[in-house]
């Protein structure tokens, strides 16, 4: 058995988290904006209002890990309970890649793996940076996974 190939690893995008982003940057501002209009006593309450939603935004973040290699594709989720889906390099027929034009601007993407197993798509990696290359590496782990052999015919 030869070892796994790490084609790709990734967490989704920071661009999901904008909101909570958008927040915690309008609380800098907002922190900023007090030191140096004056009110320097209410400056660290607002620097601090920052700090949670950046934590959050970091959290949302690292608790989804892709991971593509030559044998398999996983989505790792959860950072106290884990929960880990999988599927061999070798049984993927589908790959689709989803952007809206957004998406495209900020060059993000959903890929979606399918199997000839089930007739819907088993693995969604959300949001991913570089979708095209998430999708292309997708692809390569398909072509380089290792084939069952065919079953064998008796003789008669």
């Amino acid at each position: 058995m030869t070892p796994e190939k790490l084609l790709w690893e990734g967490r989704p995008s920071f661009w999901t988290q904008w909101p909570s982003l958008l927040i915690a940057d309008l609380a800098l501002i907002l922190a900023s904006t007090l030191w140096w209009t004056g009110y320097r006593e209410w400056a660290p309450w607002a620097l601090a209002l920052s700090v949670p939603f950046y934590l959050l935004a970091a959290g949302r973040r690292s608790r989804v890990l892709y991971r593509i290699t030559d044998q398999r594709i996983s989505i790792q989720t959860g950072s106290i309970s884990r929960r880990v889906e999988e599927v061999a390099a070798s049984d993927i027929r589908n790959i689709t890649l989803t952007q809206t034009f957004i998406e495209r601007l900020v060059g993000i993407g959903t890929v979606g793996v399918s199997t000839a197993a089930g007739e819907s798509v088993e693995l969604v990696l959300r949001d991913v940076p570089g979708a095209s290359a998430v999708k292309e590496a997708v692809r390569v782990a398909r072509l380089s996974a290792p084939k069952a052999p065919p079953p064998a015919v008796p003789n008669d």
